[in-house]
């Protein structure tokens, strides 16, 4: 189990290690990730762009996790660029595998939440889970994440087709992930 779990905004001078993790989690065997090592392409100075590009938008944000002093994972919401899409943000996460299982993923959930919530703009966070991910869907759900619907057949990887839950988490009021009752903290802004 990890002693310290960190999580933070990413800053361009993450993009080195940024990618080598997301490398090394796009090689694991079977991943739930619909994307292939050939097309994840970027060089170093395309990621800090990357990150620069979210550190200044107020409805994105680009966070990472450190486990013990080290890159584990990281997570985007990508915000809407339109003015009736500017309330929404679409997820993504992912966690080296040697991580998975020790509420660092829960960590970063939750600091993303939080960070929606305090934005003032992002009201629906959605995201896409391929429906054998059990695990991910039960962490989605405790943090208030509902099933909207299913997308059949949109990914086709190791040689079959898969399905997809689409999921979503509307804020209203100012209930937090961080209430105690809701089993954790986090900080993104250190």
């Amino acid at each position: 189990m990890p002693t310290k779990i960190h999580v933070r905004q990413a800053h361009p001078d993450d993009a080195e290690t940024l990618l080598a993790v997301v490398r090394a989690i796009i090689s694991e065997p079977g991943i739930d990730l619909p994307l292939t090592a050939e097309e994840f392409a970027y060089s170093v100075e395309e990621e800090r762009k990357i990150l620069q590009d979210f550190a200044t938008s107020a409805n994105s944000v680009f966070l990472v996790v450190e486990v013990d002093g080290e890159l584990a994972g990281g997570l985007s919401c990508k915000g809407g660029t339109r003015k009736t899409t500017r309330h929404t943000t679409t997820l993504g996460v992912s966690l080296l595998k040697k991580h998975r299982g020790q509420g660092v993923g829960r960590a970063l959930m939750t600091a993303a939440v939080d960070w929606a919530r305090g934005t003032g703009i992002v009201k629906r966070i959605e995201l896409s889970v391929y429906c054998r991910n059990e695990v991910a869907i039960h962490l989605y759900k405790t943090l208030g994440f509902e099933i909207e619907g299913r997308r059949r057949k949109s990914v086709f990887q190791d040689g079959e087709y898969l399905d997809e839950w689409t999921m979503a988490l509307l804020l209203q009021g100012n209930e937090s992930p961080t209430d105690p009752r809701r089993g954790g903290t986090a900080n993104p802004t250190d």
